[in-house]
């Protein structure tokens, strides 16, 4: 009896393929938006020390205002950098969702294909049983 071979299995190969390479992507983009996460905590972290001012001079007072003006400049450019980067994971998620249903699609007909070729098969055998069992009986008589 011959071994079941899937005829789509060079596609299923290439749609596996394909999911792993998103999954990576979409990996890569989910460490790039913690980083930019990351460094939007650190930001704010550093603009509330910057408040605590211990000294009242004019002089000095000027400067740490300049600095923090600078530190909510550099927030909001990161909190733009984040919800683009949330945007592009957003994209790739839907991306995997899609490369994850083709290979489902394709491994439900290879599950279904290979139900066929065991229901076949035990067809077959039946045949070249009941076969046998007509041959036996009619050479006893």
């Amino acid at each position: 009896m011959k071994e079941f071979k899937f005829s789509l299995n060079k596609l299923l190969e290439f749609r596996e393929q394909k999911e792993e390479s998103v999954k990576e992507e979409l990996l890569m983009a989910q460490k790039s938006l913690r980083v930019s996460e990351q460094q939007l905590h650190a930001l704010e972290a550093e603009k509330r020390v910057a408040f605590n001012v211990s000294d009242f001079n004019v002089g000095k007072m000027q400067l740490q205002y300049r600095y923090i003006l600078g530190l909510q400049h550099k927030i909001k450019e990161t909190q733009v950098t984040i919800l683009k980067k949330q945007k592009v994971v957003d994209q790739i998620m839907s991306r995997m969702v899609e490369a994850q249903k083709d290979r489902k699609v394709l491994e439900k007909l290879q599950e279904k294909q290979h139900e066929q070729y065991l229901i076949d098969e035990k067809h077959q055998e039946q045949k070249i049983i009941d076969e046998i069992a007509n041959r036996k009986k009619f050479s006893l008589f």
